[in-house]
């Protein structure tokens, strides 16, 4: 019995270490949340926006219901604005359009200009024929959970609708979960299943490792290389005759960058379908 528990003492040291280190991340991290809310200048009892007819009322109220859960659970101010306006039927300007809402409400759950989500759709195809969505994000907690790969990613559940004149509800909802997930106050960075996966990798390879090293057999011993009484190398040759050196030099662009989600203070991505 101890000889097996051997092969598994490093690895449960481990897994033991990193579950003490997410107990104590979390632990500390839900102690800093202030769940409560300080933006009186801003209704979030309202939600959903849908200036373009897209839903029912009945659709209306369910996904209103679900982002008013989401606003308390991740402390954050969420808004979905559905239109059909050609004069905002290019992505850039559907962009400053949910920049210019978190800014003209007063969004912010931790306050004004704090935690915000905006969600900008417009099914006007009057622009370059396409219609472009765009999910702004505000607030230093928001906007580093919610940047523009993020937000692209999230809306390709958008290129699901089959046509124009389709209900977009499901989509809709699940743009609601993806943003649930995304801005969640807490993210341990392991769960316990986790810990116990990454043991058992340990424990396997430290395993092999040390069976392996044990399969060869002993193939010299202590004369091995004794003629007489003294030390017999045969073969004296050195290998290392020729030095050989690459040099490969690294450009560096003065140039290079990438375009950003957005500026004051927001951040976020669009999607056009």
């Amino acid at each position: 019995m101890n000889g097996f528990f051997k092969y598994f003492k490093i690895p449960l040291i481990i897994t033991a270490v990193i579950s003490i280190i997410c107990i104590v991340i979390y632990a500390n991290g839900a102690g800093s949340i202030d769940y409560n809310r300080y933006n009186q200048s801003y209704d979030n009892s309202q939600c959903v926006y849908d200036y373009a007819g897209k839903l029912t009322d009945e659709e209306i109220q369910s996904l209103n219901d679900y982002l008013v859960e989401v606003e308390y659970a991740n402390c954050v101010d969420i808004a979905y604005i559905i239109i059909n306006d050609d004069e905002t039927a290019y992505l850039s300007s559907v962009k400053e359009l949910a920049q210019q809402v978190a800014i003209d409400w007063q969004m912010g759950f931790d306050g004004e200009g704090g935690n915000t989500v905006v969600f900008v759709d417009n099914w006007s195809r009057g622009g370059d024929g396409k219609i472009h969505s765009w999910i702004a994000s505000r607030g230093s907690r928001i906007t580093s959970k919610l940047g523009e790969s993020e937000c692209e990613d999230i809306l390709m559940v958008l290129d699901e609708i089959p046509n124009d004149d389709a209900d977009p509800y499901n989509q809709y909802y699940a743009i609601a979960e993806s943003i649930y997930k995304a801005t969640k106050p807490i993210h341990p960075p392991f769960g316990a299943g986790i810990c116990f996966i990454i043991g058992a990798i340990v424990a396997a390879i430290y395993i092999l490792v040390n069976k392996k090293s044990k399969v060869a057999d002993i193939t010299v011993n202590n004369a091995t290389y004794l003629s007489g009484g003294h030390a017999q190398f045969p073969v004296r040759r050195d290998i290392f005759l020729h030095k050989s050196v690459s040099k490969r030099k690294i450009e560096r662009d003065s140039n290079s960058g990438s375009g950003g989600g957005g500026g004051g203070g927001f951040s976020g991505g669009g999607h056009s379908r």
